[in-house]
């Protein structure tokens, strides 16, 4: 197994096999705790004496929180619709049709 190990010794990656170019990798062959590929989350072990323990100061991420209203690319979404709609009124309009807006 390998380890990406940040400068704190937190693991944040592993490999079980081949390697990444660019990224320096630390090679392990010690005992692996149970359940480990199941729990990883990076900064959850540390690579602690050559050995992979729990991490006592990990926190888990908290994601972003949202302001409560649209995103950008949702009001980007709703002006071209707005869009779309006025055109489409004015095509019927030059059409002899009848618009909705």
């Amino acid at each position: 197994m390998q380890l990406e190990i940040n400068s704190n010794n937190e693991i944040i990656a592993y490999l079980v096999c081949g390697g990444i170019d660019g990224i320096e990798l630390v090679k392990y062959g010690g005992a692996i705790p149970d359940n480990f590929e199941e729990n990883f989350k990076p900064s959850f072990y540390l690579l602690k004496n050559n050995e992979i323990v729990l991490n006592p100061n990990y926190i888990e991420p908290t994601p972003p929180k949202s302001a409560g209203g649209p995103t950008t690319e949702q009001q980007m979404i709703n002006q071209l619709g707005l869009q779309v709609a006025n055109l489409t009124a004015e095509v019927n309009q030059l059409k002899g049709g009848v618009s909705n807006v």
